[in-house]
């Protein structure tokens, strides 16, 4: 089952390029997972089911520039025990294929705060297509700590970074992560690749350190929270 939908590129899109921000791709990802949930019956709004991100790796063959109208394709590739992977397409408004994304999941209760198996019946209603893939594998590999790191720089959690779920929205890890690199970085164009492991959700008012690493292939952003504990790795490639 593949849920597609058009999205228009607006100015709060855009990057310094006018062109798709690596920060708006996650967030039209997330959307477009929470429309599959919806129509399979596990509705943010009506369901107590929730779907943490445990990984992401986004590829960017061309960048939609703002005023472009894409259309964007999700479906789930494979679901097992707790845990579920989702892919994603987006196409220009030539047709084009310009982006894909592969994510990995795992299925929640907000009301218990447990894991929740995916049963045959549920599994059956997002109609996994196994078989339909830009990746090599399902399942992301867990990125390494660099061993060494440059600087680093301390965030305390706010208001804002907080979503309905009362943790930081997946799309925050990516903002503090881009607010750690160095000038000589981010006045460059954003990566094309790039790849994000969650471990454990950063809550409201918590400090988490981002410290900063580089190697001759990729830039890396590690966050950690005052007890030194890895909170996410995210992975920039050159």
């Amino acid at each position: 089952m593949v849920v597609k939908e058009n999205f228009y590129v607006g100015y709060s899109d855009i990057n310094k390029e006018m062109q798709l921000s690596n920060t708006s791709i996650l967030k039209i990802f997330e959307n477009m997972a929470c429309i599959h949930g919806a129509l399979c019956g596990e509705s943010v709004k009506t369901s107590d089911i929730r779907w943490f991100l445990t990984a992401y790796e986004v590829n960017v063959t061309r960048r939609p520039e703002i005023e472009e109208r894409i259309c964007v394709h999700t479906w789930s590739r494979e679901m097992r025990g707790v845990s579920a992977c989702r892919e994603f397409e987006i196409y220009d408004e030539n047709g084009e294929l310009c982006i894909t994304g592969i994510s990995n999941w795992a299925r929640t209760n907000a009301a218990t705060q447990r894991l929740e198996r995916i049963t045959p019946d549920i599994a059956a209603k997002y109609e996994s297509e196994p078989q339909h893939t830009n990746f090599k594998k399902p399942w992301l590999e867990k990125l390494s700590e660099p061993t060494e790191y440059k600087s680093h720089r301390e965030f305390t959690v706010d208001r804002n970074y907080i979503d309905v779920n009362n943790h930081m929205n997946n799309v925050f890890y990516l903002d503090l992560a881009e607010l750690v690199l160095p000038d000589a970085v981010y006045e460059m164009k954003e990566s094309k690749k790039f790849k994000i492991m969650y471990r454990r959700a950063i809550k409201y008012g918590e400090t988490v350190g981002c410290f900063y690493s580089e190697t001759e292939s990729s830039y890396s952003v590690v966050l950690r929270d005052e007890t030194g504990a890895v909170r996410a790795i995210i992975e920039f490639e050159k």
